[in-house]
């Protein structure tokens, strides 16, 4: 969603007229300034998780009016909700952009072999572009697709200013701010909070986001070891807060392998909190380089000493946050996203 909402935030401020559909669990709220945000009610059809969920309202709203659309930009997944404004896109002869996000790779998996043959494939090949963030996704869409000839590299980008001055808390808070997915290893996170708890580090440790199976786990070792204390979990807060939370952070901490452009790392980045993250992501050597990130092996050890080395050196962090704030003006910026997607859009 963080993408999503940064490249219509920009959009509008150049004039466009946007609008931003979205499926909606009934409680979160979002606005964005410009943008007429249209949320539609998704709910569970089937046993299982996000991928399970319908949005019937959706696809009503596009039936009636995706036609005054000059363009329709899909933030596509093998999913239900998604998945079926693309084809209709498709079936009416829409202007189409995906983008995927790396979450439609190929996948040898019997269920996913007949999604991608049942609707998956036949809608990438007939839209006019498509979206991928890095050079191993465009071959696994152009694998899907037997065509990579309208497969365009793009990055996720962000609008930010440079931070004078953040709010801070009297003890330093390592955060965890994702999915609690097993994919994101929470429990990584949680192994390196014990063991700096245990040699003593004055911080606090702070894991936010919303359960996808390790939930019980990580509530499991806070009791085996003693952590309620040190260790909490806030739950999930609603989109477009992260930037807010994340302002209140020494550190944060994103543990996960296969990540691609994490946004809430740009995100961290943007409002001066240091990041530790592992070199499985598609921004890591780019970060390393520019000592804009501690790039870990993702063990809780090299968690551990990354963060520890971060709250010992003020003159690191400082390092750090003058060094990603020049990243992000040179390579991630929302403003040369948009120029890329107004041409696309343009045809």
């Amino acid at each position: 969603m963080a993408v999503a909402v940064a490249q219509v935030t920009e959009l509008a401020r150049r004039g466009h007229e946007v609008d931003l559909l979205a499926g909606w669990d009934g409680a979160a709220k979002l606005e964005i300034e410009g943008v007429n945000v249209l949320l539609f009610r998704a709910r569970k059809t089937l046993p299982g998780g996000f991928s399970r969920l319908t949005a019937p309202a959706m696809l009503q709203h596009m039936w009636a009016n995706g036609g005054r659309y000059d363009a329709t930009h899909v933030h596509l997944a093998r999913d239900l909700v998604t998945l079926p404004v693309a084809c209709l896109a498709t079936r009416r002869a829409y202007r189409l952009v995906t983008q995927t996000h790396g979450m439609v790779m190929p996948d040898g998996r019997l269920k996913t072999r007949a999604f991608d043959a049942l609707a998956m494939r036949a809608t990438l090949r007939k839209a006019d572009a498509l979206l991928a963030l890095t050079d191993e996704e465009k071959a696994g869409l152009t694998t899907i697709t037997a065509d990579g000839s309208r497969i365009h590299r793009i990055t996720n980008g962000i609008d930010f200013s440079e931070s004078s001055g953040r709010p801070r808390t009297t003890v330093p808070q390592i955060v965890f701010l994702a999915r609690l997915h097993p994919r994101k290893r929470v429990l990584a996170f949680a192994e390196a909070a014990r063991d700096l708890v245990a040699r003593g580090t004055n911080a606090t440790f702070h894991v936010v986001g919303p359960d996808e199976g390790d939930l019980d786990a990580l509530l499991g070792f806070i009791e085996s070891e003693g952590l309620k204390d040190s260790l909490k979990y806030e739950g999930a807060i609603p989109s477009g807060r992260a930037s807010e939370r994340l302002a209140k952070a020494a550190v944060y901490v994103l543990p996960s392998f296969g990540e691609i452009v994490p946004m809430t790392v740009l995100e961290a980045m943007t409002v001066g909190t240091p990041v530790v993250m592992t070199h499985d992501c598609g921004v890591a050597d780019e970060l390393r380089f520019r000592n804009a990130a501690a790039v870990t092996n993702g063990s809780p050890e090299e968690l551990m000493s990354a963060i520890a080395a971060i709250l010992d050196s003020s003159a690191l962090a400082e390092s750090m946050r003058q060094n990603a704030y020049i990243a992000l003006r040179e390579v991630f910026s929302i403003k040369a996203v948009v120029d890329h997607l107004e041409a696309l859009y343009k045809g």
